[in-house]
């Protein structure tokens, strides 16, 4: 298997541009292979960025001093475990000078006297009253005289009792020393911060021993399942698609130690990215070897039986620098230039170019040393 190359045309240029005078006038002599496409299955090794399928950023709501022991990098936590306590005495103290208040608000309004009504009198000589009415019906006295007897068995007036009125209830201030209460026991809460999912701390705060309310302390990855996001060169893309929805996809991801875990291809998209050329791909896999660390790049194997045209060259005509594979191609004039191409999978001595030639060029296929870009070749 070949290690795949960052495919870097301008790091290659600027690598061959000061060969380019030194190889003009000079020529030699070397075999050629005119770069032809041939049908073989798909086997594809290519890099991968590792990620974690879930992870959360502990973010203090109020700020103070850590009472519990700082997160630190690498630190494995689980789910519901308490990951920080933030010290909770100013907090207590607020819910209970709230819950104080509340309770003497309270308190003054059951306290306060009721108000009620003076009842109203029975009356006077009710019989008395009723001769009087028979009298005057029957002609017994006059008018003026059933005044004047009515007047005289009439009860005195008498003043109701004055009582203070009761001072009105604000229930409008009641409410909001409710709202008081809820809210310090709110903020009290929030001093305690519970891990949502199993994981390990990646990253924290530069002073992780005090909390700032709205600002990161410290991020928990979920180590399994983890997910690996590379890209697929537009000539696999097809080929890939089909064999994702018969279910012919085998997929890898590989451990620097040559360990590996199987994966499900979980996205393929279906639009190209116009600045590569590629499509993003996702491969989902369960991490439990404990081989993989997420924000690391790792090789990633798809194959299928699944047949792709393919460019082929001989292993011998790849050549590498720092900067990444390359071929010696011969041009139009017949002179030596440097391609930068993507290399995938060896196989019977031939190496798969993923990107940087087409068919109809030639290509070297066992530079010497003594080539230089701009020499002449001869075959």
């Amino acid at each position: 298997m070949v290690r795949i190359k960052k495919w870097a045309a301008a790091a290659l240029a600027a690598v061959f541009a000061a060969a380019i005078l030194s190889g003009c006038g000079n020529s030699v002599t070397t075999k050629t292979e005119s770069v032809t496409k041939s049908e073989h299955p798909v086997a594809l090794t290519l890099d991968a960025n590792i990620t974690a399928l879930h992870m959360t950023n502990v973010v203090p709501k109020l700020s103070g001093k850590l009472v519990s022991t700082p997160l630190t990098v690498g630190q494995e936590v689980k789910a519901g475990e308490v990951v920080v306590q933030v010290d909770s005495a100013p907090y207590q103290q607020s819910v209970s000078d709230a819950e104080a208040q509340l309770v003497a608000a309270s308190s003054a309004a059951a306290a306060a006297p009721v108000y009620q009504a003076p009842a109203a009198s029975s009356g006077g000589d009710s019989g008395q009253r009723a001769k009087l009415d028979v009298w005057y019906n029957e002609g017994a006295i006059s008018k003026v005289e059933y005044n004047q007897m009515m007047a005289r068995t009439a009860p005195p007036v008498q003043s109701a009792p004055v009582q203070e009125a009761a001072p009105a209830v604000d229930s409008g201030r009641i409410a909001q020393l409710q709202q008081a209460v809820q809210s310090a026991r709110e903020m009290l809460s929030n001093a305690t911060i519970y891990s949502p999912i199993d994981g390990r701390v990646t990253s924290v705060a530069d002073n992780p021993s005090v909390a700032v309310a709205g600002n990161v302390l410290a991020t928990i990855q979920q180590m399994t399942p983890l997910v690996a996001t590379f890209a697929v060169p537009e000539d696999y893309i097809e080929a890939l698609q089909t064999a994702k929805s018969n279910g012919t996809i085998k997929v890898s991801i590989i451990a620097p130690s040559g360990e590996s875990e199987t994966g499900e291809l979980t996205y393929l998209s279906e639009v190209k990215d116009p600045a590569t050329g590629s499509y993003m791909a996702k491969i989902t896999f369960n991490n439990d070897k404990n081989l993989f660390v997420p924000g690391e790049f790792y090789h990633v194997r798809l194959s299928t039986p699944q047949e792709v045209s393919q460019i082929t060259v001989p292993k011998t005509a790849v050549k590498t620098k720092d900067s990444g594979d390359f071929v010696y191609i011969v041009n139009d004039k017949g002179l030596a230039d440097a391609r930068s191409v993507l290399t995938g999978d060896e196989e019977a001595g031939r190496v798969v170019i993923l990107n940087g030639l087409s068919e109809g060029e030639k290509v070297v296929i066992d530079p010497p040393d003594s080539l230089e870009i701009g020499m002449k070749v001869n075959t």
